[in-house]
């Protein structure tokens, strides 16, 4: 069970644009990168690969939010291009074992949320 809730959490984490305002795009970049180094076992170059790849998803998020105005939604299609370019650069990183694991494991995130949401 604990397996399943770091699953959720690393992919909850990895997916959220929205993180606390007041830490810096570095210190919010940390958490997801370090998720991602242990249960895929990073190595150093691939680490720091993420990590910037990471602080950049946030920062052009952050921008396109600032850009939409408070109370209104960034651009769909915008935060589509943000998550895909981020997503392009972590299969580019990963290895294919990374990229199996990571696949695993997004799946026992989903079936876990699916059955959280069945027992509600």
């Amino acid at each position: 069970m604990k397996k399943y809730l770091v699953s959720i959490a690393l992919f909850t984490v990895l997916s959220s644009a929205s993180f606390a305002q007041t830490k810096t795009a570095e210190q919010r970049a940390t958490k997801p990168t370090e998720m991602m180094e242990k249960n895929l076992s990073l190595s150093a170059e691939q680490k720091t690969a993420i990590y910037n790849a990471t602080v950049e998803k946030i920062k052009a998020i952050d921008a396109l939010k600032e850009a939409a105005g408070e109370g209104n939604k960034p651009d769909a299609e915008q935060l589509k291009a943000i998550n895909k370019k981020y997503n392009d650069v972590v299969k580019a990183t990963l290895t294919d074992e990374q990229k199996a694991k990571a696949k695993e494991l997004k799946e026992q995130a989903a079936a876990a949320k699916a059955g959280a949401m069945q027992q509600n």
